[in-house]
């Protein structure tokens, strides 16, 4: 009891302390509006992303003191953990480069003219390096408490027999199981060597562009390290929820959504390095090569590298998108909580249409890929085409035709999401390029110009917004096929209800603002011939995924079995809400300092009203994102709950609510036999770390049941009706009421539900299982 009390007290002590490191570091953003601003590294500033370790301090205490939600609290400490190394690496870089600057800047301060043209950068630069150095030890200090803090999870949770509630596998569901297992343990020591890989290869880069000099020598690719560290840390949860003797399926369920936090990192890294990071580059280095002069050659061969690293590094992160999906499958396959989820015969017409739509979306990659080489390819008629930025999204289309499992509802539940994702971003993608079809055709540079390159311009993008548009609807039809097989999949879980409409409006929030601001700065980059965004962060954001999300989300009141596939596009929203926002807030710097030049807004006044629409955005993209990662966090975190913990069977007598008044009451429904209850002066009922609500223990007093509460879930057979098992994020068996009463009582009926589902019935037998639970604060704390 000791014990866990001090457990409890020492991990909620951690959570205050993340939440005040958090707010530190967001009131250290707020500095850049001050004479002490980071100016110099407007490129990219990683501080207003730190705010995550406030909602990490937030949500650890909320799941602690209410004992749910070890798996969201888990993710959420080993994210803050990689998001504070990074960020201590970054600014130990920033404080190198400051005080060299500062260096040199007092080597001219004797020069003529010197201090009325840089006499207050000199008096601020002493400011700005304390900035800096405090960003370092509160990331490191971040890092050091969220280590901590996952230490004490870990101890919290304790292993106590349970009742005989699981499967006893069968000899080729053992096989199966293992097989999951080998191959999770490959992918992930594979995924962790080239995501190793890739963080040493992205700080070559970085060294490369420091070599050169001039604009580019900031740090510019700080989102491409985050998101190889990213990979690392959802390869070793891969690996120790595998190795490790305790919590293995809590470990696995956090792995799934590690690897769908990593591989939204790794794709949107695509997208940040082709355009227009590798199209500047190699357009730079064809420059150079064509011009024939001797003075140049020196210039000539760190441009080559350059060039040859980030091709390596967009490469090497492709790979990793598709490794990090396939450890979020195999993570689901081997998380087998009910007969259901052994089910691996798919149904004919199913698996015909997944092949269709599969050769589908691998012949429109193939289109995609090859408008990517026609528009980095040194051809005299492509003209300024931009083919880079679909790199990304052909491997959308490789994944949507690849990633699958043999086992029903992990390919079910994987392809919807995959494909709703892909509608989402084909959606925003076809009508840019229709917008990039009529200024081809209408834009009077491009008209005035004329000639190949003018005709040439326009079948590209043409080209591009046909393979859109066809694969945008090749992506609707497998998300209403997989859409449809799910909800006619049996379950006992409660729909989404009023918590998760009220905090789904900031999903939708976000993907309406990101949306207003991609229509607003491309209508008046052509319209004004303006762009004042230094990181074009909108292009970034996939604003319409996230009101398809939203969409999702209030269709999981009706159908309940899209609850989880509603979860981890929650989770993909919040992951592209981080990786978004330091491109917005760093925008918002940059268009401060140019509203503040007025000698260059006084030449030309139409560009003040400009500049202040495009703040207003800017601010409101960040804004947004805060919001979408904070309720889309808390929807992931009710999801969770009421995928664990399902309505209550026949003889249940608890119904545990989180987010709602009723903690302890006794369930009652038409088809349950009403319960007596004498309660005790110590009411205390334990959780499970696992999100197994099938096992408590409670000092309340139930006749003839004195201390054990049973929730009605005996062990499913293979001759009883089997419910939903969800083998991802929320992946415990499920108790239906309604569906369970009935199999209790009709045999037949529950066999005939069986075989309508692929699976002929069996005879297993159960076995005692162990239950993993968290000791509240004066709760047992044995092992």
């Amino acid at each position: 009891m000791a014990s866990a009390a001090a457990y409890n007290c020492q991990i909620q002590g951690c959570n205050v302390i993340l939440l005040f490191l958090g707010l530190a570091s967001v009131g250290l953003a707020g500095s850049q509006f001050s004479r002490v601003g980071l100016d110099n590294y407007r490129d990219i500033d990683l501080r207003l992303l730190n705010f995550f370790h406030v909602l990490t301090g937030v949500i650890g205490f909320y799941c602690v003191s209410r004992s749910h939600g070890s798996i969201v609290a888990k993710t959420m400490y080993t994210t803050s953990i990689v998001f504070a190394i990074a960020t201590a690496i970054f600014y130990g870089f920033t404080t190198y480069r400051i005080v060299d600057t500062y260096r040199q800047m007092q080597r001219l301060q004797n020069t003529p003219g010197f201090e009325a043209e840089y006499g207050d950068d000199m008096n601020n630069h002493v400011g700005k390096i304390v900035i800096s150095a405090v960003m370092i030890g509160i990331s490191a200090a971040t890092a050091l408490v969220s280590m901590i803090a996952v230490l004490l999870l870990d101890r919290l949770v304790i292993v106590e027999p349970g009742q005989p509630a699981w499967l006893t596998l069968a000899r080729d569901q053992e096989i199966e199981l293992k097989y999951c297992l080998n191959i999770l343990t490959s992918l992930g020591i594979i995924k962790l060597f080239i995501g190793l890989g890739a963080v040493g290869l992205a700080a070559f880069l970085e060294y490369e562009h420091e070599l050169i000099g001039g604009r580019d020598n900031y740090i510019k690719i700080a989102l491409d390290h985050i998101a190889g560290m990213l990979t690392v840390a959802s390869a070793i949860i891969d690996l120790y929820a595998v190795f490790g003797r305790h919590h293995n399926v809590l470990n696995l369920k956090v792995g799934i959504a590690m690897s769908v936090i990593a591989a939204v990192w790794t794709l949107k890294s695509v997208d940040n390095g082709m355009f227009p990071y590798y199209k500047d580059d190699l357009r730079y280095y064809r420059n150079i090569n064509s011009i024939n002069e001797p003075t140049l050659s020196a210039f000539e061969q760190p441009r080559y590298i350059i060039v040859v690293a980030e091709g390596v590094l967009l490469g090497v992160f492709c790979l990793l998108f598709l490794l990090n999906c396939f450890t979020a499958v195999l993570a689901g396959c081997s998380v087998r909580r009910d007969a259901f989820t052994f089910i691996s015969h798919v149904p004919t017409p199913l698996k015909l249409q997944t092949r269709f739509l599969g050769i589908l979306h691998l012949f429109w990659a193939a289109c995609l890929i090859a408008l990517v080489l026609l528009g980095l390819c040194k051809i005299r008629w492509n003209g300024d085409y931009i083919g880079g930025d679909l790199l990304w999204q052909a491997m959308l289309f490789i994944a949507a035709a690849i990633v699958g499992s043999g086992n029903l509802s992990v390919m079910t539940t994987t392809r919807f999401v995959i494909s709703l994702t892909l509608f989402g971003i084909m959606v925003e993608k076809t009508c840019a390029s229709v917008n990039l079809i009529y200024q081809s055709v209408a834009y009077h540079e491009y008209r005035r110009i004329g000639g190949d390159t003018y005709t040439a311009r326009i079948i590209l993008n043409s080209c591009q917004c046909g393979v859109q548009f066809l694969g945008g609807l090749t992506a609707l039809t497998g998300a209403v096929i997989y859409g449809r097989a799910i909800t006619k999949m049996p379950s006992g879980t409660k729909g989404s209800n009023g918590i998760h409409a009220f905090f789904s409006l900031g999903t939708l929030f976000y993907g309406i603002v990101l949306t207003g601001s991609y229509v607003v700065f491309e209508l008046g980059k052509w319209r004004y011939g303006e762009a004042p965004l230094d990181v074009p962060f909108y292009r970034l954001g996939n604003g319409p995924l996230a009101i398809c999300v939203f969409i999702v989300q209030c269709l999981c009141g009706i159908y309940p079995r899209l609850l989880l596939a509603a979860t981890i596009l929650q989770v993909i929203i919040a992951a592209l809400a981080l990786f978004v926002i330091s491109s917005a807030i760093t925008n918002v710097y940059y268009l401060q300092v140019l509203l503040g030049a007025e000698d260059i807004l006084r030449t030309n006044p139409a560009q003040n009203t400009i500049m202040e629409v495009a703040i207003i955005l800017a601010a409101a993209s960040a804004l947004a994102c805060v919001i979408a990662t904070f309720t889309s966090i808390v929807c992931a975190l009710r999801s969770s709950y009421l995928l664990h913990h399902r309505n209550p069977s026949t003889n249940s007598t608890t119904a545990v609510l989180p987010l709602e008044e009723s903690f302890n009451t006794v369930a009652s429904s038409p088809h349950m036999l009403t319960t007596a209850v004498q309660p005790m002066e110590e009411q205390t009922v334990y959780w499970s770390a696992d999100e197994n609500p099938y096992f408590y223990q409670t000092s309340k007093r139930y006749y003839n049941q004195p201390y054990n509460i049973d929730t009605g879930y005996y062990g499913y057979t293979r001759r009883l009706s089997p419910t939903s098992g969800d083998s991802a994020i929320g992946g415990s068996p499920v108790s239906g009421e309604n569906l369970y009463g009935r199999a209790r009582s009709s045999p037949e009926y529950t066999a005939n539900s069986v075989r309508s589902l692929g699976q002929q019935p069996r005879r297993v037998v159960t076995e005692a299982t162990q239950t993993h639970r968290i000791a509240p604060f004066g709760g047992r704390s044995e092992m």
